[in-house]
């Protein structure tokens, strides 16, 4: 039986949904992980659906040592669960209770903005990991996952750290930024990028973005570059590159340093070259929204060995590996995690498939919202540029943008504005700068949810949610 219905997939569809009443708890736990929703459906012997269990039930399960005792599924599941309103996913069952097809239920649950997409080999690595009782900052996963990334973006070197914000403050502090320096930085960024600078003494020099990449441009650099400029800090801002080439000839030029921020940009490439390769240390965070992540964690690449050897220095303490317990210099903790890197090595390897379907996540937003009032998508970007989804992202009217939030919310469907302008906030009063179009784009920009629940069915409903305040509401966009 083959099923052709909106919101269901057919009997192909079906086999990651379901375990069999003789099944471990170690089955059930990874096809729950690896479909996407976290729950199995439990049949037995005559293929007849006998209940579901969630991620919460094998949690339970695992706590309470079921598995000691070689439990089978059959023995744990809990009758009637299969009537549950709230599932994401419904068994579709024929005559003889046989599942036959699985329907999407997207209003059934909260859909957030960003999740992390976990599968059996994250946790594989990870219970390897553990079970090494390698668990801190040394461990066979740290040393692949530094090399394997650090590949992955043209750079030789990699430097694990505990989170992204880190490997930013490790990559200006290993280039000596300090008292007195100025560090050129987009306005339009999460504030991380600027807290890093202010953290080590030095000034960030915002500057405003350009409208069509949403980037820091070679021209805003050259007019606000002093006698004390030391470095320049392009932020990928939500996948889309800035223009290295240029930006690092111009650094070239005047004797500055170029610290990538990649922390939204896994994959981005400029010029047929990864983003992360242009500089002198390119940083990347591994936050649990991030197209790769380890939970918390982030890593700096270079090209350079002695700056990659004066990184690690500084990640532990300032202490020479050679020499164990002599600081030469007063370090930092900013070391990752084996069991972090062990997750880490593993999305490393699902990473083309994460870009795939966030490309696809984004064009199905596209051709359901485009021809909305007051809608306008991130512009398209020339052939030197191969930006990324990190999320799918819209620009709406200013005005309408609180409530297209708030209706989302009430379909239980979670958006996020953009995050504010630099210039904009208490904290960097003092740096700020008149940013037009940083300011324009904060205004109106909205993130889109961009996981792989987001199907069909889903934007279909966000496009109608988002039908419903525009066309109430009239005017053009802002944005337009």
């Amino acid at each position: 039986m083959n099923l052709h219905v909106a919101g269901i997939e057919t009997e192909a569809g079906t086999a990651g949904f379901i375990c069999r009443a003789t099944d471990g708890l170690w089955t059930a736990i990874e096809r729950a992980l690896d479909n996407g929703y976290g729950l199995v459906f439990v049949t037995n012997g005559d293929g007849e659906a006998i209940g579901r269990l969630t991620l919460q039930d094998l949690r339970q399960a695992l706590r309470d040592g079921v598995h000691l005792g070689h439990a089978s599924l059959g023995e744990i599941v809990r009758p009637g669960s299969l009537d549950d309103t709230d599932s994401p996913v419904a068994p579709v069952l024929d005559e003889r209770r046989r599942i036959v097809g699985i329907e999407k239920r997207p209003d059934a649950i909260f859909l957030p903005v960003a999740e992390p997409d976990l599968s059996h080999a994250e946790l594989r690595n990870l219970m390897d990991a553990f079970l090494s009782t390698w668990i801190s900052s040394t461990g066979e996963y740290i040393t692949r996952f530094e090399s394997s990334f650090a590949a992955r973006t043209g750079m030789s070197h990699g430097v694990a750290t505990s989170n992204g914000t880190v490997s930013l403050h490790l990559a200006l502090a290993a280039l000596g930024i300090s008292p007195g320096d100025e560090v050129i930085v987009p306005d339009l960024t999460f504030a991380a990028s600027a807290n890093v600078v202010i953290h080590l003494g030095a000034t960030p020099v915002l500057v405003d973005v350009d409208p069509l990449t949403w980037c820091i441009t070679p021209e805003a650099i050259e007019r606000a570059i002093t006698p004390r400029t030391r470095a320049v800090m392009p932020v990928h801002v939500f996948g889309r590159p800035a223009p290295m080439t240029e930006i690092r000839d111009l650094a070239l030029r005047h004797g500055l340093f170029v610290v990538e921020d990649c922390a939204e940009a896994h994959g981005a490439a400029y010029d047929g070259q990864p983003v992360g390769s242009f500089s002198d240390v390119a940083s990347f965070s591994f936050f649990a929204n991030k197209i790769v992540t380890t939970g918390e964690g982030g890593i700096c690449v270079t090209g350079n060995a002695d700056l990659a050897r004066r990184m690690r220095m500084l990640r532990d303490h300032g202490m020479r590996p050679e020499r164990r317990y002599w600081h030469e210099e007063a370090g930092y903790n900013f070391r990752m995690t084996n069991l972090q890197a062990s997750i880490g090595c593993a999305q490393l390897e699902r990473m083309d498939g994460f870009l795939a379907m966030r490309r696809r996540v984004h064009e199905g937003y596209e051709a359901a919202l485009r021809h909305l009032p007051g809608i306008a998508f991130p512009p398209p970007m020339p052939a030197r540029y191969e930006p990324v989804t990190w999320f799918s992202c819209a620009l709406v009217p200013a005005q309408a943008r609180p409530q297209l939030i708030e209706a989302c919310r009430q379909a239980n469907i979670d958006l996020r504005p953009f995050f504010h302008g630099l210039s904009s906030m208490p904290a960097y009063r003092r740096y700020a700068r008149k940013c037009p179009h940083s300011e324009r784009l904060s205004a109106c920009g909205i993130n889109l949810p961009t996981s792989r629940k987001v199907d069909t069915q889903t934007i279909t409903r966000i496009a109608e949610i988002f039908a419903g305040v525009l066309t109430g509401n009239g005017g053009r966009s802002e944005a337009e």
